[in-house]
């Protein structure tokens, strides 16, 4: 009964007898009753509650437990390198890079480490943020410094001499000191990593490294002297290796893998010394011998190029492209650049002089260092550019597929792979 009806039935009543009849409760128009609580959802409710309460006292404990346990290893650095992939500004473009200074040094190798510059020489070890901030300098005692470089490591060696050292972008991880020279080296993405030396029974010696930096076994021969290896993501690796059978020179691919301790023999070659292999792509490699190229689909050959008479002076692969520079005479002075493709196949052939102090593959164009300029040959329509320098380039350094670095015996100077490179007309073919 609403609330006006009710008034009018009591003056009503009030009227006709004067005596006023109980009443219904009066309530707001919105009054509802309250439902009666659920008792299941009610014993979810604190069962939760006391989950909740448990999970972070847990958390507490496990926090304290690990900051007393490990204390010293909470530093700036580790910090820095939790948020190192956290890039706040990116450079776009060559005027965007900040100057980028190192110790000069009569030793040097250079490289790009997860974005950082990276410089190595006899004495130190720099690692420098594009836009020009220090990040690492750490002394270090070298004669040859070469490097190699992973998605997860560093991996820094004494070319002929006895140590070398794992590290990050922050500091070393890991050195050792070996009892005889190192004479190359690998290592994959994951951190896997391997070091060729020998001792004093036998001419080669292959040390294996997980991840954790620990020796998992040793591949150890007399018959054969490592020339170069290649350690694949999976765990795989390659040795590429010579001996002497019956007076002449035989050439093998020994195929090994982290997990086991066998090998076997992928490949051989009579008559014929490796001298350096490298990676053009998934599964592509191609191999430098003293008389041809050889070009190979994992062990199987797939493709061969005679270098014989002529001599091989700079030898580079990379990116699905091989390229060398080869000359009839002693002076260089008939040298030609010639590049092939993954399969082996000749694509582009165009005159060099003797004085190209190395090779480098990127983005589609082959790089040319000479002494007082930068020479670029785009392999898509076999044009040929030249930038002049009025500076001396040991190495190029690519930052992105926009930039790169010229790097000096002391400073990275940035410039666009684009401007600055006036085409020149050359003797070509293809």
């Amino acid at each position: 009964m609403s609330i006006f009806k009710r008034r009018r039935a009591l003056q009503k009543a009030d009227g006709a007898s004067g005596e006023v009849e109980p009443a219904e409760p009066i309530t707001g128009l919105y009054d509802e009753e309250k439902p009666e609580i659920n008792k299941k959802y009610k014993t979810a409710a604190s069962v939760t509650g006391v989950i909740k309460f448990t999970v972070l006292a847990v958390f507490f404990v496990y926090f304290m437990v690990m900051t007393l346990a490990y204390s010293s290893q909470i530093n700036i650095e580790n910090f820095r390198y939790i948020i190192k992939d956290i890039n706040f500004k990116l450079p776009v473009s060559a005027e965007d890079y900040g100057e980028i200074y190192y110790i000069s040094d009569l030793e040097k190798s250079f490289a790009l480490y997860r974005g950082d510059f990276v410089s190595v020489g006899r004495s130190r070890l720099d690692v420098i943020e594009l836009s020009g901030k220090s990040i690492q300098s750490t002394e270090i005692n070298c004669v040859k410094p070469r490097i190699c470089v992973s998605e997860k490591y560093l991996l820094i060696y004494d070319l002929s001499n006895n140590g070398y050292s794992v590290c990050n972008s922050f500091s070393p991880l890991h050195s050792e000191t070996l009892d005889y020279p190192i004479s190359c080296a690998a290592i994959n993405d994951k951190g896997y990593y391997m070091i060729v030396t020998k001792d004093a029974e036998y001419k080669t010696v292959v040390h294996i490294y997980n991840s954790d930096m620990k020796q998992v076994y040793t591949y150890k021969t007399n018959e054969r002297y490592v020339f170069d290896v290649i350690f694949d993501n999976d765990g795989t690796f390659l040795l590429y290796t010579v001996s002497v059978k019956n007076g002449a020179f035989l050439s093998q691919i020994i195929k090994g893998g982290i997990r086991t301790e066998e090998t076997t023999v992928a490949y051989e070659r009579a008559d014929a010394a490796f001298i350096t292999a490298r990676r053009t792509g998934d599964g592509y490699i191609s191999v430098l011998c003293e008389d041809s190229i050889m070009f190979f689909d994992n062990e199987t050959l797939i493709k061969e190029y005679a270098v014989f008479p002529r001599v091989c002076r700079r030898f580079e692969a990379e990116n699905g492209y091989t390229a060398a520079v080869l000359s009839t005479s002693d002076t260089g002075s008939d040298s030609y650049l010639y590049v092939f493709d993954r399969n082996g196949e000749l694509i582009c052939t165009e005159s060099a002089t003797s004085d190209v102090r190395s090779i480098y593959i990127n983005g589609g164009f082959v790089y040319q260092i000479y002494t007082d300029r930068i020479r670029k040959t785009d392999l898509q329509n076999f044009k040929v550019y030249e930038r002049m320098t009025d500076y001396e380039v040991n190495a190029l350094v690519f930052a992105d597929p926009e930039v790169v670095l010229l790097a000096s015996p002391s400073r990275a100077y940035p410039v666009s792979v684009y401007d600055g490179f006036t085409e020149v007309t050359n003797e070509h073919s293809d």
